[in-house]
């Protein structure tokens, strides 16, 4: 229950506090959290800020700013210790975040939230953000026969192709944003040569479309199944595309393909025509704000 609000001191994280992050996350989403398995290497980012927030020689809580990309910044994994919840912490760590990125920071700030964190939107709407994109995961089975049309990117051609990306109707219906990985931000080209030269970018019919793709695991079972980051062409070209996608699924010997498709209702007729089906009943909303006085 919420109870007078503390006065912790956010601070830069230190190699000494791990004992208390891994206390704090032990039993969030289940014993499932994440933070345990990136912590050490947010410790080592020298681009962002890992920071927490200290009461009576113990961390209660912490969140994460992160450079995505050149006037790209992220936030993340904001924690309150479980015992704690309703007291401040959340509030303080984002409002430390928030002014790290105004005084050190360019650009745009993004963080993803659930549609169910009303706490989370509440920050958002007091602290200078607007909500630009909400996304809900779709799937479909893999279907046999052979996929349509998909040649690699090559490496040389990553700068033709984020051209391609930035132009497309449909990085439009995802407010001009790339999905990283429950991370949203505006395309750049190292991202398109890094997934071109790990095999997880193609064009698709002759330059037509183009998409990439990683491998993501299901949250219940443990199964493997392909994820769309990211699709572009023309919106009338979408429901093939997507189909086209389910037979690549299969090519590469997923059962399973899902995109984090933006709820727009030509997305979501398109996925209809498709075959994919919503898996969330919830969804992620996006909000951004622009740095007051660099642009990135």
């Amino acid at each position: 229950m919420p109870g007078e609000r503390l006065k912790v001191t956010c601070r830069p994280a230190r190699t000494e506090d791990t004992d208390d992050v891994m206390e704090l996350t032990h039993t969030i989403w289940d014993g499932e959290d994440y933070v345990p398995q990136v912590w050490q290497g947010w410790l080592a980012d020298t681009q962002g800020v890992m920071a927490v927030a200290e009461y009576a020689g113990r961390v209660l809580g912490l969140g994460k700013l992160t450079r995505l990309a050149a006037g790209q910044w992220w936030l993340e994994g904001l924690r309150t210790h479980p015992e704690f919840e309703g007291r401040g912490i959340a509030a303080s760590l984002h409002a430390y975040l928030v002014d790290a990125w105004r005084r050190n920071g360019d650009g745009t700030l993004r963080l993803a939230t659930a549609s169910f964190r009303k706490a989370v939107q509440h920050l958002c709407d007091q602290s200078g953000f607007t909500k630009v994109g909400e996304f809900s995961p779709y799937r479909a089975a893999a279907l046999q026969g052979s996929d349509q049309g998909f040649q690699p990117l090559e490496e040389s051609q990553a700068e033709a192709a984020l051209a391609s990306l930035q132009a497309s109707p449909v990085l439009a219906l995802c407010s001009g944003l790339i999905d990283l990985g429950w991370e949203w931000c505006a395309p750049f080209l190292a991202h398109l040569v890094e997934n071109a030269r790990q095999g997880g970018a193609y064009w698709w019919r002759t330059e037509r479309g183009l998409i990439l793709l990683r491998e993501d695991r299901d949250d219940e079972s443990g199964e493997a199944l392909l994820s769309l980051q990211t699709l572009a062409c023309q919106v009338e070209d979408l429901p093939a595309l997507l189909s086209d996608c389910r037979r690549m699924a299969s090519t590469l010997g997923y059962q399973y393909v899902e995109w984090h498709a933006p709820l727009q209702p030509a997305a979501m007729a398109a996925l209809e025509i498709a075959g994919y089906v919503r898996s969330w009943d919830a969804s992620v909303y996006i909000y951004a704000q622009e740095h007051p006085n660099r642009t990135g």
